[in-house]
């Protein structure tokens, strides 16, 4: 990758760290605030734009969007860490199609747990009734 795109990668991650940036809000101020750069002609380099893309696509409905599968499957490719959460924080019933072990969903709700609202945490556990079979 190149040095573009980490700075960005790093800035973007750091920002999405707190969690009152995770918001629907936060993304579409953040995607209002670069669009004067994307107008005078700030070229951003091409996977700087599909990083941006992907996070944008989150809340805007357009039909040539990824979906909220492939937004997730692309920030775990490039190891964004709080990208994944806010994925989790948007679209909870994404964790039901990963298709994940029932062995490592303990460990799946852990960091849940710690990177993710109570809301997301909730919604997950919903989504997973075979988790509570017994209980």
């Amino acid at each position: 990758k190149n040095s573009s795109f980490e700075v960005t990668f790093l800035l973007l991650n750091t920002w999405l760290s707190y969690k009152e940036n995770r918001s629907k809000s936060a993304i579409m101020y953040l995607q209002r605030s670069l669009m004067p750069l994307q107008r005078y002609n700030h070229n951003f380099t091409g996977d700087v734009k599909v990083l941006f893309s992907h996070l944008f696509a989150l809340y805007n409905n357009d039909a040539g969007n990824p979906s909220p599968n492939e937004i997730m499957d692309y920030f775990v490719r490039i190891e964004m860490r709080n990208g994944v959460s806010l994925v989790l924080d948007s679209n909870p019933a994404v964790v039901k199609t990963i298709g994940l072990d029932t062995k490592v969903m303990a460990d799946l709700l852990s960091t849940i747990g710690r990177c993710c609202s109570m809301i997301t945490m909730w919604e997950v556990i919903r989504n997973e009734q075979d988790l509570l079979e017994g209980v």
